[in-house]
């Protein structure tokens, strides 16, 4: 009889130390995971632009009449830019200079100056007295940025379409998209009151852009 009570209070001592190491191990487990999660790092960083590294490339098109399609391009050039990043959460700013504005698929025997004066005085972007465009980086969620453009006096919300790639100490930004300018009510951009047949510039502006940043 006594060797029935021994061995049953035997097997209930197995069973104790046996759970008490399971509970621990699951404990222990458990401490590893939180502490991986509390380690894990987030990314914290400041980019400034590098300006000759960085491009907008840009294209206007006439809709309408028998020009309708025909289009012109050329570049502009960023001034500064920063953007900050803070795990997934990135924004930033830049700046545009708009005195730059350069038509690319002319020369000057085929009116290159021409076209830029007329995109740079008060029929387009008066660009004496908005000599410079600012960007403001609100968001990023899914390559799809939040921007407000400040531009020929007025202020523009769009969400764009933007690709942003990390290596190292490099932030490379690209983008490829279209811009309507309809709210500026550029004179340019309005049909001819008394040939409205022949049709007029879009107001909208397609832009390739590739903003390349170093960390500081």
């Amino acid at each position: 009889m006594k060797k029935v009570i021994y061995g049953i209070f035997a097997f209930a001592a197995l069973s104790l130390t046996s759970c008490g190491g399971t509970e621990e191990a699951e404990t222990e487990t458990n401490n590893t995971e939180v502490n991986a999660e509390e380690t894990e790092e987030v990314v914290k960083a400041e980019y400034q632009l590098k300006k000759d590294d960085s491009k907008i490339a840009w294209t206007g098109t006439w809709v309408g009449g028998e020009n309708d399609g025909k289009s012109h391009h050329g570049t502009i050039s960023f001034n500064t830019g920063e953007v900050k990043q803070n795990g997934d959460d990135i924004k930033g700013g830049f700046t545009v200079d708009m005195t730059s504005i350069s038509v690319e698929d002319l020369d000057e025997t085929s009116g290159k100056g021409k076209l830029e004066g007329h995109l740079s005085n008060e029929d387009f972007f008066n660009t004496s007295e908005y000599g410079e465009a600012k960007v403001e980086l609100l968001n990023i969620v899914e390559d799809q940025a939040e921007i407000v453009l400040h531009v020929a006096g007025v202020e523009i919300n769009r969400t764009i379409p933007l690709n942003i790639d990390t290596d190292e100490d490099v932030m490379t930004i690209k983008g490829d998209f279209t811009i309507d300018f309809t709210k500026a009510e550029m004179k340019g951009m309005q049909p001819n009151p008394e040939k409205p047949e022949e049709g007029s510039v879009s107001n909208e502006i397609h832009f390739d852009l590739e903003a390349v940043l170093g960390k500081v």
